[in-house]
């Protein structure tokens, strides 16, 4: 029985068109189960736990992430071979899952593979990801998939995470985004604009940010049914 865990209600979108709750879980097949965590490392343990109770005997980490390395573009599939907790620990991936998810996707997607490394917050601007990227030489960053790697460690499941480009090095997430975004992983539109309005000057990388998004977005949608194919335990 595979396990998906998704952070954000949009993500979750590109995997499923079933509402799920924050917390809560469905079977969008008859082997895969997928839980919405919410953001943080917390969460997403926590999420992974209640799949672990069901059944799931393998975890995969399904969303976004941002770049750290200038050659990954919004819309780009990263796999990581390891993944790279807060704490310097370093989670391998299971090598078998992984050859197999990267020799199905490569022919038609761009994919990587570099490290992924886990941040406690989110990196709002070009310098951040920067000095990350020089401390820890991985490609990518985002904030569950380590608490996930570590879940699956300590039960002794198979785990994997793919994850699709949202944001640039080069990109900066406005602070009234971040003002906006709610712990469940929504985006509370009323603040967002209020807040916008005040600070013209952000709307463009909004837009921008939004149409990175949707990039994203699209290439987990591709992904889908090649991923789940090559998932099956």
């Amino acid at each position: 029985m595979l396990g998906i865990i998704v952070s954000l209600p949009r993500e979750l979108k590109s995997l499923t068109r079933q509402p799920i709750p924050v917390g809560g879980w469905k079977a969008i097949t008859d082997n895969t189960l997928v839980t919405l965590s919410g953001m943080g490392a917390e969460r997403a343990y926590r999420a992974g736990e209640v799949l672990v109770s069901l059944g799931a005997n393998a975890l995969l980490s399904w969303g976004c992430a941002a770049a750290l390395d200038d050659r990954i573009s919004p819309g780009c599939l990263i796999i990581p071979e390891r993944i790279v907790a807060a704490s310097g620990e370093i989670h391998q991936v299971n090598t078998e899952w992984h050859q197999r998810l990267y020799q199905t996707l490569e022919r038609k997607y761009p994919v990587h593979t570099a490290a992924l490394v886990e941040s406690d917050t989110i990196m709002k601007t070009a310098a951040e990801k920067r000095a990350l990227a020089n401390r820890t030489q991985a490609a990518a960053t985002d904030m569950e998939s380590a608490a996930q790697a570590r879940l699956a460690k300590e039960h002794k499941l198979p785990f994997v995470a793919l994850r699709a480009i949202v944001d640039t090095v080069s990109t900066d997430i406005p602070d009234n985004v971040l003002k906006a975004l709610e712990p469940q992983g929504n985006i509370n539109v009323w603040k967002l604009l209020a807040s916008s309005y005040l600070v013209p000057a952000d709307w463009m990388k909004i837009v921008r940010l939004g149409i990175q998004f949707s990039a994203a977005q699209r290439a987990l949608k591709k992904a889908r049914k090649l991923v789940l194919n090559a998932s099956q335990y």
